[in-house]
C-alpha cells in the first residue's frame, strides 16, 4: 500500500481484515514491523517504514509470509519494492483535503497474473 502519513492505509487494512472475518482490533505495526491475525486466511500486516529497507526485512522472514498461504498487506511498500513478489496488488491512497477530511482517492493496480 502506498500513501502519505494519515492517508488511511491502516483503515484500509482494517477493511481487508473485516473481509477475512477477523474480529480483533487491527492496529498499525509501526514499531513491531508485522502484526499477524487469524481469519478465513491469515492476515500479515506489515508497516515497513522503520524496517530499514529491504536489508532490514531479512530479519522478519518476509519471504515465508510473502510466498505463504496468507494475505500480506504492506504499508510503505515503496521502501521494499525490490523484494516484493511479481504478483502484487498495489493500493495507492491519497487524501483529498479540498473535498473534506474524510475524502480519499484509492487507485488499485494489479501486477503480474
Amino acid at each position: 500500500m502506498y500513501g502519505d502519513l494519515g492517508a488511511g492505509k491502516t483503515a484500509f487494512a482494517r477493511g481487508i481484515a473485516a473481509g477475512l472475518g477477523i474480529d480483533e482490533p487491527v492496529t498499525s505495526p509501526t514499531f513491531t514491523i508485522i502484526n499477524e491475525y487469524e481469519g478465513a486466511l491469515p492476515l500479515y500486516h506489515f508497516d515497513v517504514y522503520r524496517a530499514g529497507g529491504s536489508e532490514g526485512m531479512a530479519e522478519t522472514g518476509f519471504d515465508e509470509y510473502f510466498y505463504g498461504d496468507g494475505v500480506c498487506v504492506v504499508e510503505w511498500a515503496e521502501l521494499i519494492e525490490d523484494i516484493l513478489p511479481d504478483d502484487t496488488i498495489d493500493v495507492t491512497i491519497k487524501r483529498l483535503p479540498d473535498k473534506g477530511d474524510d475524502c480519499r482517492e484509492i487507485v488499485i493496480t494489479c501486477n503480474g497474473e
